[in-house]
């Protein structure tokens, strides 16, 4: 349906606003970064996430810590790509951009920080300390001064204090971001009554969505793998499962809107697909920032009040395109003539088979919202990662064999016995190459051997269409994708399900469970302890900042005799009084595995003292009395006070103990405290079987009373666990290709665009 052109003014004056949008946007950001780089602790927002501590290197993820921050950043990135949209799809621009424009008023609705009538529409980063309704009225913030005692802000949580975390927050809202610019074009295209020229100028969108938000999750992985202490890259927390599911969805949109494109049909199933990958952001958003997941997730942010907001636009974001499909639907071209061997019904059974992954995955995360919709109390699943594997692994296998078995078709009619030739000779290699793997790596479960061999078959498949298409390089950038999906899944299989614990407690400490016991070596500093291939010693530890890094060697058992250090590790704690300490792991690559180590416990020498020892306790202590310390009871037997003269330059104490222990029996010491000639020596009563010592602290006010000081020999310790990653190489190899794949497949889908414009232009 042909609608009235806009003029061209009022084209530059709509280009205009954006731009100005865009512009006021830009600025606050930067005007929240400064505030943060310059530790303006007036404002509320700066207080909370940062400290005069925080490195420098960190201050940026101050940015996104908070609810606030998040949002800003998110509604940045979606209007930065609204530039885009200003300078391209001319023909489509009004209309996208207004759907953008409705994204845009969620976003800044979310930090507006306005109170109407009593009604709070977001929370604005830019709210003073003084001004939160806590704080009104306040002594300290009347005083005028106050600005001059607030010295230092609550800070970042130490987790967010990692390179991975500068870097991962950014990307993963671009990838949100992105994902609504295909869902505008669906909404626009309804709009329009064009159900088939939105596809083209929207597929190089849904590709960028696509890269972005996976490299976003990616990231997110290497940071836990790197920086928590689970031993591995994903737990199918909530909050992951979060960011998954509408990325399945839009991989799964993407091939339906191709088959659309390519072949007319499937115009439905494309739009439902687009539009729940968008609404499916839209509730992630509300599952992380509503606090409905503050018992079942460790990255959810807590309920600040804007869990109505977040309902009415997943509600509006929902109802709008649906509304709009249902109304078009009957216009929509169909097709009967789909065939089980062509390509594009490959493609639509994969793209079910990702949507009924993503729909497992949905109702099994949203338990809190279902108990809270149903007043039911139905249970999370205890063991996360195997109760997820053991759902997904089937879904993987599903997907792995389509993505193979379509790798030999074509869009429409195929020669049945040229397709079997073909899939028969990749499945007969794929098939060898999993034997030899399943018996180097002992694969005893059937799933995982069902998984290895289709994602092995996968690959073959990818590798084979490369090859077999390498003069016509048009859909290479899929078929790259397709087999760095199937190295990224293999790398996966074979990475964590033949991960191996290689700490075992020899030391003889108890740890008292025998779980860890049998997942955990002690360390005492200077002390070798076997660990598999390796003889490992604690060396030292080292103070950076809030952080301790701790150095272990590793050594191999065949030059254990030369003791030549194979390599290092530096695992830390990163010391937080407010918020818990932090173990972070450290890890060790190698070509055909990583040596994941982190601290489950570490207990260090008092600093300050010179000897080890360091004061436990001060008591009064009479002639005959007993003290019990350390299972043990010390006994004052006598005392002998020498004091001669006005001025005490000559004078000795003498006192005698005998120690009753229930382990080491009867012990006796004595400590002496002698002045001579002005000049002060002193021995103290060690007690070496208990690791204590017993000083003088000086002399009670009764005459018969002195006062001991009880002093503890704090062991230098630390407790490791490592565990071995067999291949990460492949998880991270697989997870490089597939984005080259995708840049391939942008770049050839903007190229093919700008020809198409080009084209429409000189007509």
């Amino acid at each position: 349906m042909a609608g009235k052109k806009p003029s061209a003014a009022g084209r530059k004056a709509a280009n205009n606003l954006y731009l100005f949008h865009f512009s006021t946007l830009l600025a606050s950001s930067l005007v929240l970064y400064y505030a943060l780089a310059n530790h303006n602790f007036e404002y509320s927002y700066v207080w909370q996430y940062s400290s005069m501590d925080l490195p420098f290197k960190y201050i940026i993820s101050c940015f996104w810590a908070g609810q606030e921050g998040s949002f800003m950043i998110w509604a940045f990135w979606q209007a930065l790509l609204g530039l885009f949209l200003l300078r391209i799809n001319t023909e489509w621009r009004g209309k996208v951009l207004t759907v953008l424009a409705l994204g845009q008023v969620f976003f800044l609705s979310m930090i507006l920080g306005l109170n109407i009538g009593g009604i709070h529409i977001g929370s604005s980063p830019f709210v003073l300390l003084r001004a939160l309704p806590q704080n009104i009225g306040s002594d300290f913030f009347n005083n005028p001064n106050y600005l001059t005692m607030i010295l230092d802000g609550n800070g970042l949580n130490p987790l967010l204090e990692n390179i991975w975390m500068v870097i991962h927050p950014p990307i993963l809202f671009l990838g949100y971001a992105a994902m609504m610019i295909p869902f505008s074009f669906a909404v626009a295209s309804l709009w329009k009554r064009d159900y088939y020229g939105w596809l083209k100028p929207a597929m190089p969108w849904a590709l960028f969505g696509v890269f972005t938000l996976g490299t976003g999750i990616l990231l997110g992985g290497r940071w836990a793998y790197e920086s928590l202490t689970f031993g591995g890259f994903w737990a199918w927390d909530p909050v992951e499962n979060a960011s998954l599911v509408p990325w399945l969805l839009l991989i799964g949109a993407l091939h339906l809107m191709l088959i659309a494109y390519s072949r007319k049909q499937s115009f439905t199933m494309a739009y439902v697909m687009v539009f729940l990958s968008f609404i499916f952001v839209v509730y992630a958003t509300y599952l992380t920032r509503s606090g409905v997941l503050g018992e079942t997730s460790v990255h959810s942010f807590g309920d600040d009040g804007k869990s109505t907001q977040m309902i009415l636009f997943l509600a509006l974001f929902t109802i709008l395109p649906f509304v709009l499909l249902i109304i078009n639907s009957r216009h929509f071209e169909r097709k009967t003539n789909e065939s089980l061997w062509s390509r594009e019904f490959w493609m639509l059974i994969g793209s079910i088979v990702l949507l009924l992954s993503s729909f497992q995955i949905t109702v099994t995360t949203s338990i809190p919202v279902i108990n809270k919709i149903l007043g039911t109390s139905i249970a999370p699943p205890i063991e996360n990662v195997a109760y997820y594997n053991n759902w997904q692994t089937p879904y993987g296998i599903l997907v792995a064999f389509l993505i193979a078995g379509a790798q030999f078709l074509v869009y429409g009619i195929n020669d049945r016995k040229r397709f079997f030739k073909n899939i028969s000779i990749a499945a007969v290699i794929a098939l060898g190459f999993t034997i030899i793997l399943a018996l180097v790596f002992r694969v005893k479960r059937f799933d995982h051997a069902g998984l290895m061999f289709f994602t092995i078959f996968a690959l073959v498949a990818s590798l084979d269409y490369v090859f077999r298409h390498a003069r016509n390089i048009a859909n290479t950038g899929a078929a790259l994708t397709h087999a760095g999906f199937a190295i990224f899944l293999l790398g996966v299989l074979l990475a964590f399900s033949n991960s191996q614990i290689i700490s075992r407690n020899l030391s003889g400490f108890d740890l008292g469970k025998e779980q860890d016991n049998n997942e955990n070596v002690v360390l005492m500093k200077g002390d070798k302890q076997p660990m598999g291939e390796y003889m490992v010693t604690y060396i030292s530890d080292e103070a950076k900042g809030r952080e301790t890094f701790y150095k272990v060697d590793f050594v191999r058992n065949a030059d254990s005799a030369s003791g030549k250090v194979a390599f290092s590790v530096y695992p830390s704690i990163n010391h937080n009084d407010r918020m818990g300490n932090v173990f972070n792991p450290a890890t060790r690559h190698f070509f055909n595995k990583d040596i994941y180590t982190y601290i489950s416990f570490a207990e260090s020498a008092d600093p300050k003292s010179t000897d080890g020892y360091s004061l436990s306790n001060v008591q009064e202590i009479n002639l005959k009395d007993t003290i019990t310390f350390a299972r043990s009871f010390i006994i004052l037997d006598s005392i002998d006070v020498d004091m001669k003269g006005q001025q005490v330059e000559n004078a000795s104490i003498i006192a005698k103990f005998r120690i009753l222990s229930m382990k080491y029996g009867e012990m006796k010491t004595q400590m002496k405290y002698v002045i001579k000639g002005g000049q002060l020596s002193r021995e103290d009563g060690i007690i070496e079987p208990l690791n204590i010592k017993l000083s003088f602290q000086g002399v009670s006010d009764n005459s018969d009373s002195i006062m001991l000081g009880i002093y503890e020999k704090k062991s230098d310790y630390i407790v490791l666990k490592a565990i071995v990653f067999p291949w990460m190489n492949v998880l991270w190899s697989g997870f490089i290709i597939m984005l080259s794949g995708l840049s391939i497949a942008i770049i050839k889908r903007l190229k093919n665009g700008k020809n198409s414009i080009a084209a429409a232009e000189n007509q």
